[in-house]
């Protein structure tokens, strides 16, 4: 051949079977080929594997001269023949159409034979100059004589041939790989086998094994060896075609495969398997070299790989990576501008493949952003447009590729910022808020104090202007897309805001709105868009640009005194300005003064109350043009005095300052949706809370001590995660050193001081959830035992203050470890400080109930002590004292704070009595023998008193002792009957188990055996016998001995006179209510009692006046008590306590909606038509009521039965005949219509609302039952429903709102109704439209009837006048004077 021939030999086929048609002609085997047998067959491939490695070495040791002289005779002579001959490329064809079926080793062979053969063109086309590496493992040389250099002249192309046999070699290669990737695809091969441990590994498995990784090594070097050509190819473009022109047919054989190779590359370790990363250096390689004539073909392939496989976006991310970027990246643009016209407005995921692929293809944009932010800043109006596109997943890439860009972009600003602005940049925040000796405390501060008090500056270089204005539009368009009708996107864009904030590249401007909006979305309806809000917060609360302390008493104080100094020492320009502005103002105000003169007096005055500017907003307008000007003059670096430095220093204070405050008061005023978190139904809304109140208490915001109260609550969770979360904040909070997540603590006295402080600033539940806090804390030792050493210390100090809340701490404590009370020292501690005369003297009823709480912590203490024993003796005194306590002998008779604090110390006093007195009745006894000798006959000093008079605040505390001992002693009867049972149930077990022992002794001993087993068997009987006589008598000690034959009962005659209060005698409030509350708890104890006082009881209830809230609450929640205790008795007055539900009072109706939902949910009592009452509530003013009204229909809907469905048609009935507002009455009937779900019971409804409507008269009635049946959900079987019962209704389809609720089911049933349904929709289509004008008709008519029929009787009336007038007329014309009748006699 010659060498300056330019026709190729080697046109590249479309598959590879072309190449038995023409130009090629050649045939699926030599001619020479023995196909005998499978042994012949193996042979002849070994031949033409051979033939082809001799050719291998024919090209090693001739190198170029084999392509140059083809056909030239030499001097010799010999004749060049040529290397790329037909025997050749039919041996290669053969081998790579019969691969598969190739033996192992003769596959091996032949792979690495191509790819040698390849890598020695390769070297041959490259400079004989130039050493090249191949990137293939294979050897280029079978023996270390190197290759002969390259003959082709610098500049010149090769020939022909070599171009042929190039082209021939590389589509062999690209067809048996694209096979391998067929196969892999397939799953036949290069998959690897299933591990198994060596003990277990077989000679077969070890076969795979070993099969399987030689097939992986040939993989990577066919891989390696087309990545080699490729760039080849690429680098020596003008020495293989002409002028650089290539054979397009050719180049894209490695882009070919490179696709195919990609397609399987799904994850790390299929990435490797399958060579991607050497496919994607193939395509870097075409595309660097070759852009012009294939990156159109490229780029196609990649956006259909785009579309079809989800792993894709990053593979094409990192090719994007590789491609030369100069002088720009045409690939990305190329691809970025691809995106941009893909059309997704009408693209919604249920369009299936089309959608899918938007999905796979929109992660690209994110991916390119991280990897090559400009490229994407530089072209991002390419995909802006598709953030108005209907899939959300592409408006989320949008949105996090936004992030990307801006956040390393902003890495360079703010380093050029910093140098910039170094010269006149402002201290440290700290030296604003304090002295500067004390400035260096804080340099340790987060990352962000570098940068936060950089300030802008109005010129920059064209470059930074041109950054920060594209950047500010990019936040913009964020903040726009925080209110994307998608959930994802919100998030996704909460997610950037979040990211930028931990890179620090939120600009200083931004971090107050990003706030704002951040809080905003804490509203949001979905979980992950609140989770993403909360997350955020937390994150800005982290890397705020101010100080690690957020309190904002500082800062308030600070801006204070800075403009105080800036008002006294402003410049002149400033003072001729406010002055300036004054005049301006007086000058309009007299202008205005005068123009309201001049007008009319039936003219209008312009609007009042407009704002008029006052002198301090003309101060702020000053001290902002001043900080303006300080900006000004700083960046340009004027050269001012040291007075002006100061006074521009103090200028950038007080907006660090007013800022800073502007951040906390964001933060305060969001207390309350933080605070709303934790009552959300989903668990991680109620984690993020609590993550956001601990960080929140690391800053000192006060928005996070209510909001940790708060979420004490939780504490009492019934999911193990939250309240698990809850105690690792406290921990955090309270016990642990800030930052470390609990696993360095504070210091013990550190520890204690802050419990003292939490619990002395809670309330009562606040205190109950502490103390289930604390008490976790002690039993999983996580609080260290020196903590209660400290709070001891503080018992025991002189000073009285504080003595009730460390022993409040120490009751906690104890509640589960009982000996950090119980041990003669602290108990005598107790004695001493707790119960002395310091807390007698001065009435500390605080420090008396703290004591006697701790106390009740020690168990019975005193019947397992020793009656010698020094404990024993130690704890009568206690038991004295607290009857001393509980008589109320220190209380002041004429002042009722006192014994309103009395109260709570009596309660624990007597709770105390009953744990550790041995004989709690005896100590009872007394207590109330002492009252009453107090009330009615003596004096607190034993002084005798007539009888005629008793002090009210006396005789209440005497029913609050008696009401609460019965109840004690109800309780210890009870629990006296329980330890009774046990004894019982033990002695018998131990006498079951002897018996068992004794059966299985001796087999001999048979009648013994008959004996015992009789024996236990009578004494089971007896021991049931007793334990129902044992029940007996506790039912009526309760019954009977308590109330009625006791001592209490002596005073339940008085008790009964007092709240009945017959000719109200008694007006004491306090009294009063002392008194109801001891008559409910004596009704809780006895049923007889209980029937027999009832009525007193809703009479007392009904009476009370209405500004008495208490004693109507303690009534109510002692009605739900006693319909616990006794349901039978109490039925019959539910009506009455319904009612209680239309009061007033808000605590009233809260009280009784508590009540009545516990009694509800536990089936207390019966679900009934009252329970409109409760629907009604769910439209009521309180908050607290609407969401427990909530909680009680969502409770009653998760039931099998869902009463709510029955009471459905009898809430409608009644709340119509309540005269409800029609607003309000849709509501509720919504939100109760929500949980009616299955088909049957819709069904059931349309039938029984269509009968109701014949029932009523009422229009209004009827438009609510019309409204009701909208709010159905439609099946064919409602629909037929409708139309069957249309005689129902029909009448009241002349009403304008009943006809609008039918037409909205008829346009809800055309949307979802079947084929077959359409006749009946049409047909009743029909008929609502026919009788709808029928009755508009009708009613035309009637109204015309009526009019008509008014007319007439106007008319009559009107002649009736006119007569009478005439006879008046005719009668005066007989005398003198002449009457006129009028023209016209109005109606």
């Amino acid at each position: 051949m010659s060498s300056t021939s330019s026709v190729s030999n080697f046109p590249i086929p479309a598959s590879l079977s072309d190449l038995e048609r023409e130009p090629h002609n050649l045939q699926p085997y030599p001619l020479d080929f023995d196909d005998e047998d499978e042994t012949a067959r193996a042979k002849s491939f070994n031949k033409l594997v051979r033939y082809i490695e001799t050719g291998n070495r024919t090209l090693i040791d001739g190198g170029s001269e084999i392509f140059e002289n083809v056909g030239i005779k030499n001097d010799d002579g010999y004749c060049q023949e040529e290397w790329m001959n037909g025997e050749r490329i039919q041996a290669l064809y053969t081998l790579v159409r019969k691969q598969a079926s190739l033996a192992s080793n003769t596959r091996s062979r032949f792979l690495t034979a191509l790819c040698q053969a390849l890598n020695g063109l390769c070297i041959v086309l490259s400079d004989s100059n130039e050493q090249i590496q191949p990137s293939s493992p294979v050897s280029v040389t079978r023996n270390d004589n190197p290759i002969a250099p390259s003959l082709f002249q610098k500049g010149r192309v090769v020939s022909q041939s070599f171009r042929d046999s190039l082209a021939c070699h590389i589509y062999m290669l690209f067809s048996v790989m694209s096979m391998v990737e067929s196969e892999a695809k397939a799953g036949k091969k290069f998959i690897a086998p299933p591990t198994a441990t060596k003990k277990k590994r077989s000679t077969k498995d070890k076969d795979i094994r070993a099969d399987y990784e030689s097939s992986l090594l040939l993989r990577q070097d066919c891989a390696s060896t087309m990545l080699l050509v490729s760039q080849i190819m690429g680098k020596h473009k003008f020495r293989l075609w002409k002028v650089g022109v290539p054979d397009e047919d050719v180049i894209n054989i490695p882009p070919r495969i490179a696709h195919q190779m990609l397609e399987g590359a799904t994850g790390v370790i299929m990435r490797k398997a399958f060579c991607a990363d050497e496919a994607l250096g193939i395509l870097a390689a075409i595309l660097d070299s070759y852009s012009s004539c294939c990156i159109s073909t490229i780029v196609a392939a990649l956006m259909d790989f785009l579309h079809s496989y989800e792993h894709a976006a990053p593979l094409v991310a990192d090719l994007c990576c590789l491609v030369s970027e100069t002088p720009k990246n045409k690939l990305a643009v190329e691809i970025l501008r691809e995106m941009g016209r893909i059309e997704c407005h009408s693209v919604g995921f249920d369009t299936g493949n089309k959608a899918s692929g938007i999905k796979n293809v929109a992660p690209f944009i994110e991916e390119l952003a991280i990897r090559r932010p400009k490229i994407v800043m530089d072209n991002i109006s390419l995909v802006l447009p598709h953030l108005d596109s209907e899939p959300y997943v592409i408006r989320s890439a949008v949105v996090n590729a936004i992030a990307h860009v801006v956040s390393r972009a902003n890495e360079s600003d703010v380093k050029k910022k910093i140098s910039r602005y170094s010269a006149c940049s402002p201290q440290r925040g700290s030296n604003f808020l304090m002295n500067e000796e004390n400035s260096s405390n804080n340099e340790g501060h987060s990352k962000n104090n570098n940068s936060a008090f950089i300030l802008q500056e109005e010129s920059y270089d064209t470059g930074i202007q041109s950054k920060q204005k594209n950047r500010d539009a990019l936040l913009d368009i964020l903040i726009e897309r925080a209110h994307d009708v998608s959930s994802f996107t919100r998030a996704a864009v909460l997610k950037s805001f979040a990211q930028l904030t931990e890179s620090d590249s939120l600009p200083l401007d931004r971090v107050i709105p990003v706030t704002a909006l951040a809080i905003d979305r804490l509203q949001d309806k979905t979980v992950m868009v609140r989770r993403s809000s909360l997350q955020l917060l937390t994150l800005l609360l982290e890397n705020n640009p101010f100080m690690d302390s957020l309190d904002p008493i500082p800062y308030r104080q600070k801006i204070v005194e800075l403009e105080k100094m800036l008002e006294e020492n402003a410049p002149e320009r400033i003072k001729l300005a406010q002055k300036a502005a004054k005049l301006v103002q007086l000058q309009k105000e007299q202008q205005s003064y005068e123009k309201d003169n001049m007008k009319a007096d039936g003219e209008v005055k312009e609007q009042e109350g407009t704002r008029q500017i006052d002198d301090k907003e003309i101060e702020a307008a000053a001290l902002d043009a001043a900080i303006k000007d300080a900006e000004y003059e700083c960046s340009d670096n004027h050269d001012d005095s040291k007075e002006e430095v100061e006074y521009k220093k103090a200028l950038r204070g007080l907006q660090f300052a007013t800022s800073a405050l502007a951040f906390i008061c964001m933060f305060e005023n969001a207390h309350s949706a933080f605070e709303g978190m934790l009552l959300s139904a989903n668990s991680s809304d109620v984690t993020e809370a609590l993550r956001f109140f601990v960080r929140a208490r690391h800053f000192q915001l006060p928005c996070a001590v209510t909001g940790m109260k708060r979420a004490l609550a939780l504490m009492w969770s019934s999911e193990k995660s939250i309240k698990d979360e809850v105690l690792k904040g406290f921990v955090d909070v309270f016990i642990a050193v800030p930052g470390t997540s609990g696993a360095e603590y504070l210091a013990d006295d550190k520890i204690a001081q802050n419990l003292f402080s939490l619990v002395g600033n809670a309330n009562i539940s606040e205190i109950a959830s502490i103390e289930e806090a604390v008490a976790l804390l002690v039993k999983q030792d996580r609080l260290p035992a020196e903590v209660f050493m400290e709070l001891w210390s503080i018992v025991s100090k002189p000073c009285g203050q504080g003595r009730s809340v460390a022993l409040q701490v120490l009751s906690m404590g104890a509640t589960t470890d009982s000996n950090i009370v119980n041990s003669l020292s602290r108990l005598r501690l107790l004695l001493e400080c707790g119960l002395g005369e310091n807390a007698e003297d001065n009435r500390d009823w605080a420090t008396l109930r703290s004591a006697a709480s701790a106390l009740k912590k020690i168990g019975r203490a005193q019947a397992s002590s020793s009656p010698t024993s020094a404990k024993y003796i130690l704890l009568e005194q206690i038991i004295d004292r607290l009857c001393r306590i509980a008589m109320g002998e220190w209380c002041l008779d004429k002042n009722i704070t006192d014994t309103q604090c009395w109260f709570a110390a009596a309660e624990q006093a007597i709770d105390a009595i009953f744990e550790i007195s041995a004989e709690p009745e005896k100590e009872s006894a007394k207590i109330i023998k002492g009252m009453e000798a107090m009330a009615f006959g003596m004096s607190g000093r034993g002084v005798e008193v007539s009888k005629k008079t008793c002090c009210s605040l006396r005789l209440a505390r005497f029913f609050f002792v008696v009401g609460h001992i019965a109840v004690k002693l109800l309780v210890y009867t009870e629990a006296l009957s329980i330890s009774l049972r046990r004894a019982n149930a033990a002695k018998s077990l131990s006498k079951q188990e002897s018996a068992d022992k004794a059966k299985s002794s001796d087999n001999d001993e048979a009648k013994i055996k008959e004996d015992s087993d009789e024996d236990i068997e009578a004494e089971l009987g007896l021991a049931a016998q007793a334990e129902a006589e044992t029940e007996k008598k506790v039912a009526d000690i309760a019954e009977n001995e308590i109330v009625e034959r006791g001592l209490i009962g002596l005073f339940s005659p008085l008790l009964v006179r007092i709240v009945a209060n017959e000719g109200l005698m008694h007006s004491s409030s306090i009294l009063m209510q002392s008194a109801t509350l001891a008559l409910c708890k004596l009704m809780c104890i006895s049923g007889v009692f209980c029937e027999k006082n009832l009525p007193l009881l809703f009479r007392a209830l009904s009476k009370a006046p209405v500004k008495e809230t208490t004693l109507k609450s303690n009534i109510i929640i002692a009605l739900g008590d006693l319909a616990f205790r006794f349901p039978n008795a109490v039925e019959p007055y539910t009506p009455m306590l319904y009612a209680c539900l239309n009061d007033s009072v808000t605590s009233v109706r809260r009280h009784t909606l508590m009540v009545l939902t516990h009694l509800i949910l536990n089936d207390m009592v019966k679900v009934k038509g009252q329970v409109c009452e409760i629907a009604v509530c769910l439209e009521d003013k309180e908050p607290r009521i609407r969401d427990m009204s909530r909680l009680l229909f969502h409770e009653l809907s998760k039931r099998s039965n869902n009463p709510i469905y029955n009471l459905l048609p009898d809430i409608i009935s009644r709340m119509g005949l309540m005269g409800i507002e029609k607003e309000k009455f849709r509501n509720i009937m919504s939100f109760l219509f929500s949980f009616v779900k299955k088909d049957r019971q819709n069904e059931m409804l349309v039938e029984k609302l269509c009968q109701r409507f014949p029932t009523t008269e009422s229009i209004s009635q009827k438009s609510d039952f019309a409204f009701c049946l909208t709010q159905l959900k439609l099946n064919d079987k409602v629909i037929k429903n409708l139309n069957d019962h249309f005689n129902c209704y029909k009448d009241s389809l002349f009403d304008d709102d009943v006809f609008k609720s039918f037409t909205s089911i008829l346009s809800k049933a055309k949307k979802l109704a079947r084929s077959e349904m359409k006749e009946v929709i049409e047909e009743w289509e029909t008929r609502l439209k026919q009788e709808n004008s029928n009755g508009l008709e009708n009613m035309t008519a009637e109204a015309k009837s009526k009019a008509a029929k008014a007319n007439a009787k106007a008319r009559k009336a009107r002649k009736g006048r006119e007569n009478s007038l005439d006879d008046v007329v005719k009668e005066d014309t007989k005398g003198t004077v002449k009457l006129t009748a009028p023209k016209c006699i109005e109606r």
